[in-house]
């Protein structure tokens, strides 16, 4: 009987895909903002433009705004880490890139915010 392996799951929850435009902006990091296309309360992915061919500094603090029905959400400096950062790959568009952030010492109002973001703008 063979036997396999399972993969190995390292992160500690599932990051969900999120619908609509949200948007980070990250500093230090590109001049543009990047679109959040997957969150959890440990960690977020942006998609974002390199310019110039350059590839912008390790991020410390993120930004993330999202147009509601009612309201518009801001959850504002949030302080992160920058766990990955690599090509998305995307023949038609050479400079996207897609950084994957780590939060790092968030208070407990940012993270009932951040859990508000999650429940109206993720599924999974």
């Amino acid at each position: 009987m063979k036997n396999v392996a399972k993969a190995i799951e390292r992160r500690r929850l599932k990051r969900l895909a999120v619908i609509g435009s949200p948007v980070a902006i990250m500093r230090p990091g590109p001049p543009r903002p990047g679109k959040v296309t997957r969150i959890s309360l440990d960690s977020v992915e942006i998609v974002y433009e390199r310019v110039n061919g350059a590839k912008p500094d390790e991020t410390g603090e993120l930004d993330i705004f999202a147009a509601d029905f009612v309201r518009p959400v801001c959850l504002e400096r949030l302080p992160v880490k920058t766990i990955s950062d690599s090509s998305t790959g995307s023949v038609r568009d050479s400079a996207a890139r897609k950084r994957v952030l780590g939060f790092d010492r968030i208070t407990p109002d940012q993270r009932n915010q951040l859990q508000s973001f999650i429940y109206s703008f993720a599924y999974g």
